[in-house]
């Protein structure tokens, strides 16, 4: 309200009560009020006044957040698992990218933590270790699981990592220090595979067992067919009618033979390449290179 509007208002209240003579207006004495402060604590007097007076006004001194990032939003949002060359130039342009390249370098980049809570769903969780968790050992002489703290009995993993970044799939082979709970859970589903693949040879080797027995009964069967007809019917074998030579012809063939064949050194024999010999596939390695064909 201004001056001139105060200094209007008449001396008799609209309620009855009278203004006293020299009396001073509320500009005047709000003006003598604030005169001796200084700019902050006379805008933190009207502050407190608004919140005071008038309700629901702190909603509009709320600072708009939802654009708000901090280096972890940041790195988490630019994070790459793997960097290649163009990744890396590209994040020269780029502050948030490069942020998230120079915390990449940090990380220790041999074995890898990861989180196998859904192994029964086939889907893995894999990152880098940082300084403390090399100090440590955790990854490489302690378990590599991420809630397992095993230390005996490790075995070496290696694992084609297959993973979606940016909406784009890419693979990289990692390796995982694991210990055996933690080893069959990483290996839950190609063990499931595995007994899958025997179960379907033992049922193959019944099924090829069944069919060599319904055989031989039908050979038995055929045999005591032909034991039963009469002899007559059967029909004579021809008998073929083979010129046998002399022995001395044969002698003289055979030392022919023996003069044609050329002399050949020993040096010889042990410098010619050794014959390629063909072995033969037991029944075991056919029946996996079928269930390998079959299962792919």
């Amino acid at each position: 309200m201004s001056k001139r509007l105060l200094d209007d208002l008449p001396e008799q209240h609209p309620i009855g009560v009278k203004r006293p003579k020299g009396a001073k207006s509320t500009f005047e004495r709000m003006k003598m009020r604030t005169q001796g402060m200084d700019a902050y604590s006379r805008h933190k007097m009207f502050m407190n006044n608004y919140y005071l007076y008038y309700k629901g006004s702190s909603n509009k001194f709320v600072r708009d957040s939802s654009n708000d990032k901090n280096d972890y939003d940041i790195i988490k949002e630019q994070h790459r698992f793997l960097w290649d060359e163009k990744s890396s130039l590209e994040a020269e342009k780029n502050w948030d990218a490069r942020l998230a390249k120079r915390y990449y370098d940090k990380l220790f980049k041999e074995y890898c933590i990861a989180d196998l809570s859904k192994y029964q769903e086939n889907r893995f969780a894999m990152r880098w270790r940082v300084e403390e968790e090399v100090k440590n050992g955790k990854g490489q002489f302690i378990c590599g699981s991420k809630k397992c703290n095993e230390e005996e009995n490790l075995s070496s993993w290696e694992v084609n990592f297959a993973y979606v970044e940016h909406h784009e799939k890419k693979n990289a082979l990692v390796k995982l220090r694991l210990c055996p709970d933690c080893s069959a859970k990483l290996n839950y589903h190609s063990k499931k595979r595995l007994i899958k693949k025997e179960k379907l040879k033992k049922e193959y080797k019944e099924g090829e067992e069944h069919h060599k027995k319904k055989k031989k009964q039908k050979r038995k069967h055929k045999s005591r067919s032909r034991s039963q007809s009469p002899s007559d019917s059967a029909p004579e074998p021809e008998t073929s009618h083979i010129k046998e030579e002399p022995p001395s012809v044969k002698k003289v063939r055979t030392q022919d033979d023996s003069n044609a064949k050329p002399e050949v050194s020993a040096s010889e024999i042990w410098s010619r390449p050794a014959p390629s010999l063909e072995v033969e596939k037991t029944k075991e390695d056919e029946f996996d290179e079928f269930f390998d064909d079959l299962l792919l």
